[in-house]
């Protein structure tokens, strides 16, 4: 799914009110915990970093400012970490697919183990969550944009207030 303010809101919220999202991964489902590098080679771009939504903010204006507020995530234990082949800031470097399935303990007390070379502790982050941009027309969701998009920062986690200028009527939130 794409960002686009005339797709038309799956729910209208009250300021102050609380979404849940649920079962939304980088993929759209395409990787798993038994994926093989084969799987990285055959991703269907079209359906990576899927937004949900949009939610309609009652009042919300542009020239405003809508505050997020993540609350909490629901960790499934296993993880990935990959090289796309012609996708990325070093893709000239790695040009062969690479995929690394990780088990992790869902409470995130405990390190991850990649292999038995290193111990990563872990801080979930939310990697793509924005509002609709103004200008009209479908935009992708894999690059950052004024109003949101893909930014992967790591201190994006919980408790972490956000605030996201307004461009349409709505806010338009995914």
């Amino acid at each position: 799914m794409k960002w686009d303010n005339s797709r038309a809101a799956a729910i209208t919220i009250a300021p102050g009110d609380t979404v849940e999202f649920r079962d939304i991964d980088a993929t759209s489902g395409q990787l798993t915990a038994k994926s093989t590098v084969e799987d990285i080679r055959t991703l269907d771009f079209g359906r990576v970093n899927p937004i949900a939504g949009p939610v309609y903010v009652d009042g919300a204006m542009p020239g405003d400012a809508l505050k997020v507020t993540l609350l909490g995530f629901e960790p499934s234990g296993w993880a990935w970490t990959a090289i796309v082949p012609g996708f990325g800031l070093l893709a000239d470097e790695f040009p062969d697919a690479a995929l690394h399935i990780w088990s992790y303990d869902k409470s995130f007390a405990v390190p991850a183990m990649y292999g038995s070379i290193a111990r990563v502790p872990l801080k979930p982050f939310c990697g793509t969550i924005g509002l609709a941009p103004a200008a009209p027309g479908e935009h992708s969701t894999i690059p950052p944009h004024s109003a949101g998009g893909n930014m992967d920062i790591r201190d994006l986690t919980l408790g972490v207030d956000l605030y996201l200028p307004v461009q349409v009527a709505g806010a338009l939130f995914s």
